[in-house]
């Protein structure tokens, strides 16, 4: 099981990157009036990062367990699409953003969360774990997951360590908020602008960094 968590870490660090959830969530804490409505949105992302991961490891339980007597190929081969994958998206990132313009201003489809209500917020919680990016991270978890042929309790230990990491920057805010709201909002304000200054170079480092350790590791089942 600490080998599968071992190879999880990475995945879940690279989850955990995702600048679009940390920014709706904050985007919720700063302009929202109906203070259920942050909570809400972290549930809904947090359930969306336990299904999806779950859904995947399941189905991918059907490939063949791990052996010491020889190489594991489709999974490897899977590996290495999925890193192929990420680091195209990278490239595509690169060249949507040549110049990473530095913008501090809320996109419009942000500004329109503050008005959002309770029962949208968690559908679009859900919702962001179906981005391209997401479903390749869970697949790659799948991978991790699946093929290991662990026991189930082993199984729920090993996804919920990589939905608390993954999680975690969507849910610590909320958290924060809620315990000092008096020292929050400075502080979230003040992270929200550091984002929108750099979300694509964050984006476009951690897809290329990630994609390269999945290719590696698919390069080792051979």
């Amino acid at each position: 099981m600490l080998t599968v968590i071992g190879e999880l870490l990475p995945l879940a660090v690279a989850v955990a990157l995702s600048s679009v959830p940390i920014l709706a969530v904050l985007v919720l804490l700063l302009e929202s009036t109906r203070p259920l409505v942050p909570t809400l949105f972290v549930v809904g992302y947090v359930a969306g990062l336990v299904v999806i991961t779950s859904l995947f490891a399941i189905f991918l339980h059907a490939i063949p367990a791990n052996t010491s007597t020889g190489p594991e190929p489709v999974v490897g081969v899977l590996e290495i699409i999925i890193g192929v994958a990420l680091l195209v998206y990278a490239v595509i990132e690169v060249r949507r953003h040549p110049q990473a313009a530095e913008s501090e201003s809320v996109p419009r489809w942000m500004s329109a969360l503050g008005r959002m209500r309770s029962v949208p917020a968690l559908g679009l919680g859900l919702a962001l774990n179906i981005r391209p990016k997401s479903i390749l991270l869970a697949v790659a978890a799948g991978l991790v997951i699946g093929p290991a042929q662990l026991p189930v309790s082993e199984d729920v230990i090993a996804i919920a360590v990589y939905v608390l990491i993954g999680g975690s920057t969507v849910g610590a805010p909320a958290l924060f908020a809620l315990i000092r709201p008096d020292k929050a909002r400075p502080a979230l304000a003040s992270t929200q602008q550091w984002l929108l200054r750099n979300d694509t170079t964050i984006a476009i480092v951690v897809a290329a960094v990630i994609g390269t350790v999945i290719i590696g590791n698919g390069l080792t089942r051979f």
